[in-house]
């Protein structure tokens, strides 16, 4: 799957690999003045270039700049780069992408594997020409989802480009490897800058984006109490999880458990010191 959209000064493209004609999981990269933001996964890789292509040569695409190093951001990444595109990415990240990632096999099935490139390391801005005008964006750490995560911060129109810190108000699932206490910890940060407008990468564009970040923020924190309460009365992490969030889905099984809502649940029930 592969559709251009336009949201008055952005462009939202969204990918997906897809089976039977069916999108598996869906991604969106960000086109926002001269500024592409992410590369969508492995298999949109050349219709990507090709439409990235065409807005070089219209002068209205200069640079890319990836939010942490997932397979289904970074997998036109080597494709921009070979058209002359500078591809930033977090610093954590350049060697992971410069190694190639190492993918559990579920994950490669959703998104395939990425080919490898060295990136050129994000520093702690990028600036982005705009109808006229220049953006100046800051680059905030925002680990959780994944320690290479970072969101862009426009101070002055309130923008913020979340990658995969948001997703969704209520997210169910976790990694194994995911600390729902650090992703808060993010998600705070990013919510004391008081942000209008949220460009994100599956939820796409979110009007009152503090508020929708202060409801994510307040559907984990209820859950771990909820999910606290629970454990005093000696109820193992598995019926919690089924208390709470209701059965495994397709994921968990085809994961092996990687990606679980029984991993969020043990999560929240982890030290909240701090957060």
């Amino acid at each position: 799957m592969f559709r251009v959209e336009r949201h008055g000064p952005f462009t939202r493209i969204r990918m997906a690999k897809t089976l039977l004609g069916r999108p598996l999981h869906e991604v969106s990269a960000f086109q926002i003045g001269d500024l592409l933001v992410d590369s969508g996964p492995p298999p949109a890789a050349s219709r990507l270039a090709a439409w990235c292509r065409d807005a070089m040569e219209d002068g209205g695409l200069s640079r890319v700049v990836l939010t942490h190093h997932h397979e289904d951001h970074v997998g036109g990444g080597a494709a921009l780069q070979e058209l002359g595109l500078p591809v930033l990415a977090p610093a954590s990240a350049v060697p992971i992408l410069a190694e190639g990632l190492r993918m559990p096999l579920y994950r490669r099935a959703v998104w395939s594997s990425p080919r490898r490139f060295v990136a050129e390391p994000l520093g702690d801005g990028v600036a982005a020409r705009f109808d006229g005008d220049e953006l100046r964006f800051r680059v905030i750490a925002t680990p959780g989802h994944a320690f290479t995560h970072v969101c862009l911060w426009e101070p002055e129109r309130r923008w913020l480009i979340s990658g995969d810190l948001y997703v969704h108000p209520r997210v169910k699932y976790l990694r194994r490897i995911e600390d729902v206490w650090e992703h808060v910890r993010s998600l705070r940060r990013v919510r004391s800058l008081d942000p209008e407008l949220m460009i994100c990468s599956h939820a796409g564009l979110v009007e009152d984006a503090r508020g929708a970040i202060e409801r994510k923020i307040a559907w984990w924190d209820g859950l771990a109490e909820e999910a606290q309460t629970l454990r005093e009365r000696g109820w193992p992490v598995r019926r919690i999880t089924r208390e709470l969030l209701g059965r495994e889905g397709f994921f968990y099984y085809v994961s092996l458990g990687d990606f679980a809502k029984r991993n969020l649940i043990r999560s929240l029930l982890t030290s909240v010191a701090d957060c």
